[in-house]
């Protein structure tokens, strides 16, 4: 991509989540800086969408680097992973510039690799790729093709347009990594879920979550639920794991109630009861601070909207 020196500012006015239309293919860039849920228009752009899709689909883009930042301008990834090796080319596919889409702040477009005569070959985007930070129309759309834009992540998206650079460079002093690019329907399950969880409408009630894999059993993530409740008075305990694929917007754990005992000084081992066939939770997220428990058991059923108390150190997630 030919390098262009323009300053804008950073245009956060784009849709949401909650109001943006879904009709549409969407991929999470789970990145170490936070999640960006990027919606591709396979409409005005269907062979560029149907590349970079290759490309999510083929694990190609897991453990990717972001190798450019020109702050207020772009950020550019697509090319390497983090151990250095280069994004191996699927070949060059034919521009579908003039679309009707536009380099705007947090649309998502096509680099480009090659020039012809000394002119920009707008037929020469590999798997090279990037987010515009800036609002870059008269710059960037006579030669670059839009083929979508970000729908979550602003607050990613502004912590990667900060990214510190080498004076007189584009190239970051700690490259930001994309850990893993899936295609999503709905809000991802996401590692930044781990943490405490309760109801507002009862503080007797609360979830533990931990996303997590098993010891030594590959990268099959898994979700470790701890439920704590009363019943007729007395505590209850209601524990479950279940398997689930990067990508998931829903889980349904399966749990075992455990009931009878009290904590402190009435502790009695032999009240201890336990129902290994309870029921389960369905537990679905609409952000990454806010999320819908569903349970279906022996005593009935009913959902519980629900918000984080605790949240990762190491990981990091604002809400747009």
């Amino acid at each position: 991509m030919k390098k262009i020196h323009f300053v804008a500012t950073l245009i956060l006015a784009l849709p949401t989540m909650s109001n943006a239309q879904q009709s549409q293919p969407r991929v999470l860039l789970d990145t170490t800086q936070g999640p960006l849920i990027l919606e591709l228009d396979s409409t005005r752009a269907p062979r560029t969408a149907a590349n970079f899709l290759a490309y999510v689909d083929d694990g190609s883009f897991n453990d990717m680097i972001v190798q450019r930042v020109v702050k207020n301008f772009v950020i550019q990834s697509g090319s390497l992973k983090s151990n250095g090796a280069t994004i191996a080319s699927k070949g060059a596919i034919s521009s579908e510039r003039g679309n009707g889409l536009s380099n705007t702040s947090g649309s998502i477009a096509m680099a480009l690799s090659s020039t012809v005569s000394g002119q920009t070959n707008v037929n020469s985007a590999t798997s090279a790729f990037y987010i515009n930070t800036g609002n870059n129309s008269s710059n960037l759309d006579a030669n670059f093709t839009v083929f979508g834009r970000v729908v979550y992540g602003l607050n990613t998206l502004t912590t990667l347009n900060n990214t510190a650079v080498f004076s007189g460079s584009d190239q970051p002093v700690v490259f930001p990594v994309v850990r893993r690019a899936v295609r999503v329907d709905g809000f991802p399950i996401l590692d930044v879920h781990t943490g405490a969880w309760f109801d507002p409408n009862n503080s007797g009630r609360g979830f533990g979550l931990e996303i997590s894999r098993a010891s030594e059993g590959g990268p099959q993530p898994l979700m470790v639920v701890h439920w704590y409740d009363y019943s007729e008075g007395k505590q209850i305990w209601l524990v479950g794991a279940a398997a689930f694929q990067w990508g998931d917007s829903t889980v349904t754990v399966p749990l075992q109630i455990t009931s009878g005992a009290q904590f402190g000084a009435a502790f009695a081992p032999d009240q201890v009861q336990n129902d290994a066939e309870w029921g389960s939770l369905t537990i679905r997220f609409s952000d990454c601070h806010h999320g819908e428990f569903s349970f279906q058991s022996r005593l009935g059923n009913g959902s519980y909207q629900l918000t984080r108390i605790t949240e990762p150190t190491h990981i990091q997630c604002l809400d747009d």
